[in-house]
């Protein structure tokens, strides 16, 4: 075998060369010198190839010993060989652009000459590797030479070519066609040398009797495929198609012509209205404008529901004329106007049509409330029994909102009926009313609370005729009923938007239920301030990161909640006093807050002041409100039932001798009498808004054992000025007999 060492085209290592039995064969020829013998091998490489080149040695085995003989070197020459050929080049028309050819040898030296469309090129230097072309306008083709002494190698011939815009485009057809879209394609010519980066579709209306507008649409490619949107039904269009690269923009297409197929009516009959009269209904409305409605008028359909099952009236033969687009039918019987009929959308709908409720089962009685923009009356709803329910029902002034105030207004209706929970208002039904003749006015039918709303029954415990105290119980046994329902609201991903004392309601075994979420976000009094179009705020209990960007989340309704624990916590008192609507913002960014209300402990407060936060994220959560007020109420004293807490008269026997003054609200007879001599009160001191008001509420508790509280005078020992006092109790009172009853 024969080795070579590292050489061309191998060069990291060596390699054996396996060469034919004959190439190698030993020589006849034996020398004989000193004893030793010589004996000669020759070799030879038929057809050399450049791989040969390289170093060489031979390799002898002699009784398992390897003999290595001096390495020789063979240089194979040769015509030049290319390591690098012109490439092909795309280039803008009198832009500079390089060329590079590169040839070795052996043997050496390599001359390299250039060639542009065949002829010899002169340039600067004698045998350049790489040239620059200063431009070209037009296809053009380079190749070079390389010489030695063996002879001539030409390389591969680069093509350049000028960008240019892209050819026509050809192949243009209309795949598919709907009432409002068509499916075109088409095939692009030659790109120009540079890569196709849109197409436009012209777009022109050649219906008989049309202006013929044109728009233009750019289509990025590829594919060359593209859906025609917001076409107008039954109309004939045009539509040709260039497509553009760097360069500019191919030719248009020849035109291609189709027609758009017929369509549903854009809109719906609007100025719909409604009035009753005698046994009949009469129906107006004004038809849709001809251009959108998207085919051949047929007739006009009212669904006519009456319960459960729904009819169709065809209009085609019994509409009368009354003036321009302007109809009127007159319905034989009355009938329940569905809310397709207020032209809200589909989905809103399908929400509301489980809870919807006929007219005829709602007797509307006495208001009950109204704002500027709608009101809350009386009703009572038939149930299926036969029996009535008393109802409070929320109506929109139908002259003030626009429609889609009203599907706004129904939209926070259909949430309601998801909610299912002792702390959350329930929804009964939503109904139309018809009887206004106009518009159909939406019903929002909800349980009736005999107490009204927590703002208005915390002020007429505090400024009412009937005065009530409300102790600490019962004031944050209102706080942990609005945390629970805003816990399970929170829990369904519902944002309030609107929390306040005047937003929860009183059930009669004086629960209170969050409520108004959202309902009536634009039916605001007083408390709401309007910041230029923006719709009226309730700016102070609004958090101070809603009031900058207008972005609510939990933790906004955890500062309300902490504003609506402030107003129960003050019995009904306006937060902010003092402070205008439009200075708020500035108020609360320079790190003020609500102060601690008269009367309220310290923990509570606290706990108001962990809902005002700057940071929402720092906000507690209204589980951990929850739990917080729950502990917050097993720390102080319990009374034998709820009504003690809250129907507790206040009122000294000496201010009302005959006792024939009732509370606001009644509550079932009770007295303690009780001789024990060692009893220890303990009282909370309530300061008064007025002066010279020395009335309490006590507890007393005899031998572990507690027992209703009581209406008594005391001779009291003030041992501080503060809001809390020891009271040491005086026996002589009781054995007297001189406790009044307050229940």
């Amino acid at each position: 075998g024969r080795d070579t060492s590292p050489s061309q085209g191998a060069p990291n290592g060596t390699r054996t060369l396996d060469l034919p039995e004959s190439d190698h064969r030993p020589n006849p020829l034996r020398l004989f010198k000193n004893t030793k013998i010589a004996v000669l091998f020759s070799s030879s490489i038929r057809s050399v190839l450049r791989d040969h080149a390289g170093e060489y040695v031979c390799k002898l085995n002699v009784s398992d010993a390897m003999i290595k003989s001096q390495p020789i070197v063979i240089q194979v020459e040769g015509l030049p060989m290319f390591t690098r050929h012109p490439e092909d080049v795309n280039v803008t028309r009198g832009t500079p652009f390089s060329l590079s050819c590169d040839a070795v040898g052996p043997p050496e030296p390599i001359t390299i000459l250039w060639l542009r469309d065949y002829s010899r090129m002169t340039v600067d230097s004698g045998s350049p590797q790489n040239i620059t072309v200063p431009g070209v306008d037009k296809h053009t083709q380079f190749s070079c030479e390389a010489r030695n002494e063996k002879g001539v190698t030409i390389s591969r011939t680069a093509q350049v070519n000028v960008k240019e815009p892209p050819a026509q485009v050809s192949g243009v057809t209309v795949v598919s066609q709907g009432s409002n879209s068509v499916v075109l394609r088409w095939t692009p010519g030659h790109d120009g040398f540079s890569p196709l980066s849109t197409c436009s579709v012209v777009v022109k209306d050649v219906t008989p009797g049309r202006d013929g507008t044109t728009h233009v649409i750019k289509v990025s490619v590829p594919p060359f495929q593209h859906d025609i949107p917001h076409l107008q039904s039954l109309t004939w269009y045009s539509m040709s198609v260039s497509c553009s690269n760097e360069v500019g923009s191919s030719p248009n297409s020849s035109w291609v012509s189709c027609h758009t197929a017929e369509g549903v009516p854009s809109v719906a009959p609007h100025n719909l209205t409604v009035e009753p009269n005698g046994s009949v209904l009469v129906v107006r409305w004004e038809s849709p404008p001809a251009d959108q409605m998207n085919g051949i008028f047929q007739d006009y359909e009212v669904l006519v529901r009456q319960g459960e099952r729904v009819k169709k009236v065809s209009l085609t033969d019994i509409v009368f004329f009354l003036g321009p687009n302007i109809f009127n039918i007159i319905l034989p019987k009355p009938f329940w106007v569905t809310v397709a009929n207020l032209g809200i959308s589909e989905e809103l709908q399908a929400k509301l049509q489980d809870v919807m409720i006929g007219r005829s089962l709602l007797s509307i009685g006495k208001v009950l409330g109204e704002g500027e923009f709608g009101s809350v009356v009386e009703g009572h709803l038939k149930l299926q029994d036969g029996m009535s329910e008393k109802v409070a029902v929320k109506t929109m002034k139908m002259d003030t909102f626009s429609q889609k105030e009203i599907e706004e207004f129904l939209n926070e209706a259909a949430c309601m009926k998801d909610f299912h929970h002792p702390n959350v208002i329930r929804l009964l039904g939503v109904c139309l009313d018809v009887s206004s003749g106009h518009i159909p006015k939406p019903m929002v039918i909800l349980p009736f609370m005999k107490y009204g709303d927590l703002h208005s029954f915390l002020l007429r415990s505090r400024l009412g005729d009937s005065q009530l105290y409300l102790p600490t119980q019962t004031l944050l046994k209102f706080m942990i009923d609005i945390a629970l329902g805003m816990e399970y609201l929170s829990s369904k991903n519902f944002l309030h938007r609107d929390l306040a004392a005047r937003n929860c309601m009183l059930r009669d075994d004086m629960t209170v239920c969050v409520a108004d979420f959202g309902l009536s976000k634009k039916i605001y009094s007083g408390d709401y301030y309007r910041q230029g179009r923006i719709a009226k705020m309730p700016v102070k209990w609004i958090a101070v990161e809603s009031l900058a960007d207008r972005v609510f989340t939990v933790k906004s309704d955890v500062w309300a909640f902490g504003v609506t624990m402030w107003e129960i916590a003050s019995r009904g008192m306006t937060p902010y006093p003092g402070v205008q609507n439009h200075e708020i913002y500035d108020y609360l960014l320079e790190g003020h807050r609500l102060k601690q209300p008269a009367d309220c402990l310290d923990e509570l407060y606290d706990t108001m002041l962990s809902c005002w936060r700057a940071d929402p994220q720092d906000r507690p959560l209204f589980t951990e409100l929850r739990i917080r007020l729950e502990k917050l109420a097993e720390k102080l004293p319990e009374a034998t039932s709820r009504e003690d807490i809250i129907y507790i008269n206040t009122s000294l026997p000496e201010e009302d001798p005959d006792n024939v003054s009732q509370p606001l609200f009644s509550s079932s007879p009770s007295c303690c009498r009780s001789a024990a001599d060692t009893t220890l009160v303990t009282a909370d001191v309530h300061e008064s808004m007025e002066a010279e008001d020395d009335r309490y509420v006590i507890v007393i508790s005899l031998s572990g054992k507690k027992i209703s509280p009581s209406r008594c005078p005391l001779f009291l020992q003030q041992t501080s000025r503060g809001k809390r006092s020891a009271l040491r109790y005086v026996p002589h009172a009781l054995r007297s007999g001189r406790c009044g009853c307050a229940w």
